[in-house]
């Protein structure tokens, strides 16, 4: 009996010490894997604006459709239509363009509205045409109009500005890290509309744009 539990006892120790053993080999295994893994860092992680900027781009770049002047594609877009008088061609030639856009108000509007519909008007204009035609100046002047008068102009509200593609180009960088103007519209149904790309511009921004292309 007592040969027996020795016998019972030295297998119950040899079991025990090779697993023992195992788990040593195992932890060992283990830990040269995670020494060797490449470790990522919150560097690594981190997107940067150029990043965020590109991704975007991949996702809402679209065709746009492109015209052969600015009047073409302001007709076509019937934002503005010379029949209602919210849209006036002062000079034609592409080379000095100068277009006056309207947009109607009723009485009521606060002042701060009427000041802000003019700048978007300018914006508007000034970055579809740089994104849908091939030119390189443009002045707009954005002058409200009444509602229910359309020879009625409200002129103490009156803006113009001039805007090269080179300053757009740059307002582009500054925003959204890149020269794609098609970010600035999506397609709805067949038909481009103004993305959100273009309301951070319109809207979110207003005044920083609109300081930008001024100077």
């Amino acid at each position: 009996m007592a040969f027996i539990n020795f016998i019972f006892e030295y297998n119950f120790k040899e079991i025990t010490m090779k697993k023992i053993l195992l788990i040593f080999a195992i932890s060992l295994l283990y830990k040269s894997c995670s020494e060797n893994k490449p470790s990522i860092s919150i560097a690594d992680k981190t997107s940067t604006p150029a990043t965020d900027s590109l991704l975007t781009k991949k996702i809402d770049s679209i065709k746009l459709t492109k015209y052969n002047s600015v009047k073409e594609m302001l007709e076509d877009a019937n934002d503005f239509t010379v029949e209602q008088g919210t849209l006036k061609f002062i000079n034609e030639d592409e080379h000095n363009l100068h277009v006056q856009v309207s947009k109607r108000i009723v009485e009521g509007d606060s002042a701060k509205l009427i000041n802000e519909i003019v700048k978007r008007d300018i914006i508007y204009v000034a970055f579809q045409a740089f994104a849908q035609t091939s030119i390189d100046k443009i002045t707009i002047t954005s002058i409200p109009i009444e509602h229910n008068d359309r020879a009625k102009y409200y002129t103490e509200y009156k803006k113009t500005i001039t805007i090269t593609r080179e300053k757009a180009n740059q307002i582009m960088e500054n925003e959204f890290g890149t020269l794609d103007y098609s970010i600035l519209f999506t397609n709805l149904d067949g038909m481009l509309v103004p993305s959100e790309a273009f309301s951070k511009l319109k809207f979110t921004n207003l005044d920083q744009v609109f300081t930008q292309i001024s100077n």
